[in-house]
């Protein structure tokens, strides 16, 4: 048994394992497929482009980005003082490799999310809670997808979750902070366009 042997992780693993389906099994594939390659990081750029034009939310993109650097830095230096080895081959549905401690897809969609549910330009109106329903939910789904597949041990994507919010609101809480005390010179462009 090894120091990271828990009870929580056997059980979850074991549950999971003894109710996989083809179609959950598809589902987490897609989830995986989108999320652990460069097809996501596509798609955050043009959710980005998309949510700056139409709601000149500058703050949010530069929370987004830098709680998504943040996140992917702080996984993976915790990853070597760590260094959890990932769920057996014969349990994982998908090759891995690297350690396994926090999950680096969790740390980062949490601090993503947590980023832009607090910079963004609706965040004190109505749409907030839809935009922060779905975000939780996405942020939910991949890292159920990566322990359902194997890739990660529950405790790994809790960890991961746990950490990525705290990068989210410390981006969020920086990029804010700044933003308050000057006037940069993208706001001043946006400004002058606007007269």
């Amino acid at each position: 048994m090894s120091a990271w042997d828990n009870a929580l992780d056997r059980w979850v693993t074991g549950f999971v394992v003894a109710h996989r389906s083809a179609g959950a099994t598809a589902v987490a594939d897609a989830v995986m497929w989108l999320g652990a390659t460069s097809r996501g990081l596509v798609l955050l750029a043009v959710g980005g482009a998309i949510v700056v034009i139409a709601f000149r939310a500058w703050r949010t993109v530069f929370a987004a980005v830098l709680a998504l650097a943040a996140a992917a830095v702080a996984a993976a230096t915790l990853k070597s003082v760590f260094e959890r080895p990932r769920p057996p081959a014969d349990l994982a549905m998908v090759l891995t490799t690297g350690y396994s401690f926090p999950s680096t897809q969790a740390t980062e969609t949490a601090a993503v999310a947590v980023a832009v549910v607090l910079t963004a330009p609706w965040a004190r109106r109505p749409p907030s809670r839809p935009v922060a329903v779905a975000l939780a939910a996405v942020t939910a789904l991949v890292g159920v997808c990566m322990v359902y597949l194997g890739a990660h041990w529950t405790t790994d994507v809790l960890a991961g979750w746990l950490i990525g919010a705290v990068i989210g609101a410390a981006a969020s809480g920086l990029v804010l902070a700044v933003s308050r005390l000057s006037v940069g010179p993208l706001q001043r462009l946006a400004r002058t366009r606007r007269r």
